[in-house]
């Protein structure tokens, strides 16, 4: 008998329902069953990147749907160095269309959860298009790319770059996979070509492509004006070339210049679940409490060893990412299913079940 008929899924926001003894590959079939009968997007909370990165893979083996993964920065909290372009490109592309799902699941860990993210406005404004027949001129396309943050170079080679050479510009964008190369005749795009970026031979031609910021914040000169203004009222200014300010100043991105992300935005950054579609269903995998306690407790302290530092004063945690409250108080928000392997007791408030197996859903259910 297939699970389906031993429990509901939850729909009403603040329903939280619990599934208990759930050993091996249970909780990926499992999850797998929620998906398929979910009509709306999931989005799967892992405990830790592990377990998001493995759940990626088996997830596929037992869903039509698509499958994705937000991935973190791969830095630590405060670091002094950047995430690689590669991961912000998947990051923003992931952003972009997280709005817009209509089913599948997105799945990611609880920190990075917790962590905030540009607003969806601000991806929505600073994307671009262009297409075969578009009257754009090579030197118009290429200062909506300098003030959309992607750097001018001699050959691209990763995401974000762009080159000209007489009437072709290549260009990497941000969320794609591959690289284009756009043929300009007078202030008409002629053809758009994927390019290989060892060989840089043209490949296929393609009619549309679409661009977005090369980072999670603007880099334009309205952007760099609010964030030297929003500096100077929490931070002192030095003239030190090499301060964060003063490179910020003269549009250079120092390493690490996303923990100051907050101040490139007049509001402060919301949640991720602003991001979610109204039908969103969310399932919580083991103790996701503990693992977000765990990871608040290890940013504050490095904020407090690294806040000394004159040459990078820090903006507080509660700027960059949701406190272990904060998150509790929006997860209540939606309807939820939690996965445990420890075996779960009845609650008031939510529904709960016992699992005993998993293959093929062979087990027994109690309610």
């Amino acid at each position: 008998m297939s699970l389906q008929h031993r429990f509901t899924l939850p729909e009403r926001p603040g329903d939280l329902r619990q599934l208990g003894q759930l050993y091996g590959s249970s909780i990926t079939v499992i999850s797998a069953e929620i998906i398929n009968r979910h009509s709306g997007p999931v989005m799967l909370i892992a405990s830790d990147m592990q377990q998001a990165l493995r759940l990626n893979d088996e997830l596929r083996q037992f869903t039509d749907k698509t499958v994705t993964a937000l991935p973190d920065w791969e830095t630590l909290p405060y670091d002094s160095f950047s995430p690689h372009q590669e991961i912000v490109s998947s990051r923003l592309s992931s952003l972009y269309q997280l709005p817009h799902m209509k089913d599948g699941v997105m799945i990611l860990p609880v920190n990075t959860l917790m962590q905030k993210v540009c607003p969806h406005s601000f991806l929505m404004g600073y994307a671009l298009a262009a297409k075969k027949g578009d009257v754009l001129s090579r030197d118009n396309l290429r200062s909506q790319l300098e003030q959309a943050g992607y750097r001018s170079v001699d050959q691209v080679m990763e995401h974000g770059e762009f080159a000209t050479r007489g009437a072709l510009l290549d260009l990497f964008p941000m969320g794609s996979e591959e690289p284009y190369r756009i043929d300009f005749f007078d202030d008409e795009i002629d053809s758009i070509r994927l390019f290989d970026v060892d060989t840089q031979r043209t490949l296929n031609e393609v009619e549309q492509i679409n661009l977005l910021p090369a980072h999670e914040f603007p880099t334009d000169k309205t952007a760099i004006e609010l964030f030297r203004s929003q500096w100077r009222e929490q931070f002192d200014v030095r003239r030190d070339p090499e301060h964060v300010y003063q490179q910020v100043s003269k549009g250079t991105w120092p390493a690490g210049i996303e923990y100051w992300q907050p101040l490139f935005f007049s509001q402060p950054l919301p949640a991720l679940f602003s991001y979610l579609p109204e039908n969103t269903l969310l399932i919580s995998l083991g103790n996701i409490e503990s693992a977000a306690e765990r990871f608040w407790l290890d940013a504050s302290q490095r904020f407090d060893n690294r806040r000394v530092d004159p040459m990078r004063p820090l903006l507080a945690p509660e700027s960059l990412w949701l406190r272990v409250d904060e998150l509790f108080a929006e997860l209540k928000k939606w309807p939820r299913l939690q996965l445990n392997i420890d075996k779960v007791s009845k609650k008031g408030g939510s529904q709960k079940f016992r699992l005993s197996a998993a293959a093929g859903f062979d087990g027994s259910a109690s309610e």
